[in-house]
C-alpha cells in the first residue's frame, strides 16, 4: 500500500490519471503524489534531463534569466554569514555560476552525470555528482539551501527537506520553487498541463502542503508566494499577434489575483531554520 510521504497516511483517492499512471491524493493531508506501479521514474527523469541539456546551458547567457538570478541573489544576500550556498539539483550550473560570481562559496548537487560534468569541467563549479543525501556537507554550515524545479521530481521530498534543515546554520534559509497544483492553471488545463506528468513529477504541492513539509522538518515559514497563469498547455498552442494581446489581457486579472490568493502555478517558499 502506498504511504503518504508527508503525513504517513495510507488512505487516498485517485486525483488524476495521465499516461496510464495515477496521481493519488492523501485523504488525511491533501498531498498529491504519483502511484509508482512498475514505471522506472529515475530512468525517465534522467532521459528528459539529457534532452534538455542545451536548454539548461542556454540559461547561462540569457538576459531574462540574468535578471531573475540577480533578483534572487538580492533576496539571499541578508542571509550571508558563513558565505556557503548550496543548490539542490543545480543542473549544468547556470544559477550556481552566478552564485559563485557574487562571492559565495558554491556547493551544487546534481544526479544527472552529463549536467554535473558540464558545470564541473566547463564552469569550474564545486558540484557533487549524486543525490543530496550522499553529499558530504557538514551540519549547520550553510547559509542558504536553494531548490528550483526539483522537489516535484522526488518520491520522498521529506528526505531532502530534512537534509536541508540539517546542513543549514541556525537562522539560515531554505528556498524552494515548485509546481502549484492548487492553481488557476490547473483549473484551466487539468491534465493537459505539461507540468502534470506522473512519469517525472512524482510530487505535486500546494502552498499548504509545501508549508507543512517545512514545518514538519522544523522550519519557520517566513513567506510564500505564487506566480504564473497559463491558458495553453504548450508554447506552441499560444496565439500570436492581436489574439496574443487579447489573451494577455484576459490573463491579467488572474495573474494579479494569484499574488493574493496564492493560486499562481509556481510556489516559492522562504523558510528559516530557527536561530
Amino acid at each position: 500500500m502506498q504511504t503518504c510521504d508527508l503525513c504517513g497516511g495510507q488512505d487516498n483517492e485517485t486525483f488524476a490519471t495521465k499516461y496510464e499512471l495515477n496521481y493519488l491524493c492523501c485523504s488525511d493531508c491533501g498531498f498529491v503524489y504519483a502511484d509508482p506501479l512498475h514505471f522506472d521514474f529515475r530512468a525517465y527523469n534522467e532521459e528528459m534531463n539529457e534532452d534538455l541539456h542545451d536548454t539548461h546551458v542556454g540559461k547561462l547567457e540569457s538576459p531574462r534569466y540574468a535578471r531573475t538570478y540577480a533578483k534572487l541573489l538580492g533576496e539571499f544576500e541578508p542571509y550571508r554569514k558563513t558565505g556557503r550556498f548550496l543548490e539542490i539539483g543545480c543542473s549544468t550550473g547556470s544559477f550556481l555560476k552566478r552564485v559563485k560570481d557574487a562571492g559565495w562559496q558554491e556547493i551544487g548537487i546534481e544526479p544527472v552525470e552529463s549536467s554535473a560534468r558540464f558545470g564541473i569541467e566547463q564552469l569550474s563549479l564545486n558540484i557533487h555528482m549524486g543525490i543530496f543525501e550522499s553529499a558530504e556537507v557538514a551540519g549547520e554550515s550553510v547559509d542558504v539551501v536553494y531548490s528550483n524545479a526539483v522537489i516535484e521530481h522526488l518520491k520522498k521530498p521529506s528526505e531532502v527537506v530534512d537534509q536541508a534543515f540539517e546542513v543549514l546554520r541556525p537562522g539560515g534559509l531554505f528556498y524552494a520553487d515548485t509546481v502549484n497544483i492548487d492553481s488557476y492553471t490547473w483549473d484551466f488545463l487539468g491534465t493537459r498541463w505539461k507540468l502534470v506528468d506522473p512519469r517525472m513529477h512524482l510530487s505535486l504541492f500546494t502552498p499548504e502542503t509545501l508549508s507543512a513539509y517545512c514545518i514538519r522538518a522544523g522550519f519557520e515559514v517566513k513567506r510564500i508566494t505564487t506566480h504564473g497563469v497559463r491558458f495553453h498547455a504548450t508554447r506552441e498552442d499560444r496565439p500570436t499577434g492581436v489574439l496574443r494581446l487579447v489573451d494577455e489581457l484576459r490573463k491579467a486579472p488572474y495573474s494579479f489575483a494569484a499574488r493574493r490568493t496564492l493560486r499562481g502555478d509556481n510556489i516559492a517558499i522562504f523558510a528559516e531554520k530557527p536561530a
